[in-house]
């Protein structure tokens, strides 16, 4: 692979290289076009919006522009592998499992 850029590089530097009419783009919008076009590689994504919803990630889980606060806790490794299963076998994220777990736990205790 390395020999083909050789020798495009001679080829490019003996001056043996020819543009095309027409495919030569600058300024601005030609960047703009070569940035969209490498997000949308890197994420795979196949419109403009999905790969804005990629990148950005997913919305905070609090009220509507509302904060998401972290709570912290270390389990046993047991538990963890078994938070990893349940998700994997639900397809949903840990995050969710825990949350969800949360809150039913001081629903059921009552805690407001």
């Amino acid at each position: 692979m390395s020999t083909k850029y050789e020798e495009l590089a001679a080829r490019a530097e003996r001056g043996e290289l020819v543009v095309k009419p027409g495919t030569v783009r600058r300024g601005d919008a030609a960047a703009h076009d070569e940035i969209q076009r490498l997000v949308m590689e890197a994420t795979g994504a196949s419109t403009v919006q999905e790969a804005a919803n990629i990148a950005v990630g997913r919305p905070r889980v609090g009220a509507k522009g509302g904060q998401s606060p972290v709570v912290r806790a270390r389990v046993p490794q047991s538990l963890k592998e078994r938070v990893a299963a349940l998700a994997e076998r639900e397809q949903r994220a840990e995050s969710d499992i825990v949350r969800e777990a949360v809150a039913a736990y001081v629903e059921m205790r009552q805690v407001s």
